[in-house]
C-alpha cells in the first residue's frame, strides 16, 4: 500500500531534522505537563477524595478509582512521549550520520580535485607526491610510492583513482607516522650520545662541585653564628652599635649569598654547550646525578632566609632603640633648657637669640648648669 503523507521514508534529511526537532520540542512540553499533572493528583488526591463526594454525594470508592484511573493515563501518556522521543533521536543520529559521511565524500571530491591537475580522474605519482606534500606537510619516499602503485593502481590506467582514494589517505598517513617514529628514533640516539658525552666528565666536575660546596657551607656557618650574636647582645648595647652589628650582619649574609650563587651558577654550567633541544633533557639528567647538591642549595637558601629575618628584625630592633634614646635625650635637653632659663631669669630668646649656631649650642650644654633638681622642676611649674 502506499504510504501515507508525512511517512518518514518519504522525508530527506533536511525534513527528518526538522521533524525530529519538532518532536524533541514537543515531547519536552508533554513531559513537563505530565509531571505538572501527576504532581497535582498527588498533592491534591487527598483533598479530592474527601471534598468531590461530599460536594456532588457520591461513593468515596468511586472517586478513588477515578483518580486511579487519570494516574494511569498520565503515566502512559508519558511512556508514550518517551517512546516517542527516544525514536526522534534515534532519526536524528542517522540523519546527523548520513550527513557527516556526505561531508566526508564531498570534502574527499574537491581534495582530490585539488591535486588532479590535469583532470584526467586519475593522480599520477608527481601528484601522489604534491597531495602528500600538502596535506600531511610528508616528502613521500619512492619505495612507498612503488607501494601505493603496487596496491591501488589498475594496470594500464593513469594512477590512483578516486574510489581508491580514501584507501591513499590511509596509506600516506601511515607512512607519515612511519617517517616520525624515525625521527624520533634518531633524536633519541643524538640525545643519548650528548648526555653520554656530558656524563663522562661529570663525575670529576662534581667532586670539585662538593669541595666548593663545603666552603659555602663553612661561610654560611660562620654568617649563622655572627647573626645569633645578635639576640645576645640586643639588650646590652646602645642603638648607634646595633646598626654596626646589623650592617656586620648583612654584609655577612650578602657575602653567603654571593656564594651561594657562584655556586649555583656553577652548577648551571655543567649542562652549557649542547644544543637548545636537548637543554632540559640534559638539564635533568644533571640534577638528577648532582642530587645531592642541589638538596644542599635548598636547605641553604631556607637558612638564608632565617638569617635574613633574624638581621632585619634586630635593624628593626634597632631603629625602636634610637628613637627612644633620642626622645629620652630630647626630654632631658629641655629640662635642662628650662632650669638654666629660669636661673638666669631669662627667656627662651635671652638665652640663645633668634639663631643659634651649632657651636653655641654645644658650648650652652658644656657649660650650663647641670644639677636640675626636680623639687625646684615643681616649685616651678606650681607658680606658673
Amino acid at each position: 500500500p502506499e504510504s501515507p503523507p508525512g511517512d518518514p521514508e518519504k522525508l530527506n534529511d533536511e525534513e527528518l531534522m526538522a521533524a525530529a526537532k519538532a518532536i524533541e520540542q514537543v515531547g519536552e512540553e508533554a513531559e513537563a505537563m505530565t509531571k505538572s499533572c501527576t504532581q497535582f493528583v498527588l498533592k491534591k488526591g487527598p483533598e479530592l477524595k474527601s471534598l468531590v463526594p461530599t460536594a456532588k454525594q457520591t461513593d468515596p470508592a468511586d472517586m478513588n478509582k477515578a483518580l486511579a484511573r487519570l494516574l494511569s493515563q498520565i503515566q502512559e501518556l508519558a511512556v508514550s512521549s518517551e517512546v516517542m522521543l527516544a525514536k526522534a533521536k534515534v532519526a536524528k543520529a542517522k540523519v546527523l550520520k548520513r550527513t557527516s559521511a556526505k561531508e566526508r565524500v564531498r570534502q574527499g571530491e574537491d581534495a582530490f580535485k585539488k591535486y588532479d591537475k590535469d583532470k584526467d580522474g586519475f593522480l599520477s605519482r608527481s601528484e601522489v607526491t604534491a597531495y602528500a606534500r600538502g596535506e600531511f606537510s610528508l616528502k613521500l619516499p619512492a619505495k612507498t610510492v612503488d607501494k601505493i602503485w603496487q596496491n591501488l593502481v589498475i594496470e594500464d590506467t593513469n594512477g590512483v583513482a578516486f574510489k581508491e582514494f580514501q584507501h591513499l589517505k590511509v596509506m600516506v598517513g601511515i607512512a607519515r607516522e612511519v617517517a616520525r617514529d624515525d625521527h624520533r628514533k634518531v633524536v633519541s640516539q643524538q640525545k643519548l650520545k650528548v648526555i653520554e658525552q656530558i656524563r663522562r666528565g661529570l663525575s670529576e666536575k662534581l667532586k670539585v662541585l662538593m669541595g666548593i660546596a663545603e666552603e659555602v657551607n663553612d661561610t654560611l656557618i660562620g654568617m649563622e653564628k655572627q647573626v645569633k650574636t645578635l639576640l645576645t647582645r640586643a639588650t646590652s648595647v646602645s642603638a648607634e652599635r646595633m646598626v654596626e652589628m646589623s650592617d656586620e650582619s648583612d654584609f655577612a649574609i650578602q657575602d653567603t649569598v654571593d656564594a651561594t650563587e657562584s655556586l649555583r651558577a656553577r652548577m648551571l654550567s655543567l649542562s652549557e654547550g649542547v644544543e637548545k633541544r636537548f637543554q632540559s633533557d640534559v638539564q635533568e639528567f644533571v640534577k638528577t646525578q648532582a642530587k645531592p647538591l642541589y638538596t644542599a642549595l635548598g636547605r641553604t637558601e631556607g637558612r638564608l632566609a632565617r638569617a635574613r629575618n633574624l638581621a632585619r628584625r634586630f635593624r628593626e630592633a634597632a631603629v625602636r632603640r634610637r628613637v627612644s634614646e633620642l626622645e629620652r635625650l630630647r626630654v632631658a635637653a629641655r629640662r635642662l633648657i628650662r632650669h638654666n632659663r629660669r636661673k638666669r631669669e631669662v627667656q627662651d630668646d635671652g638665652l640663645f637669640g633668634s639663631r643659634v649656631s651649632e657651636e653655641e649650642f654645644r658650648r650652652f650644654f658644656a657649660e650650663a648648669d647641670s644639677e636640675v633638681r626636680f623639687a625646684d622642676e615643681r616649685e616651678a611649674a606650681l607658680a606658673e
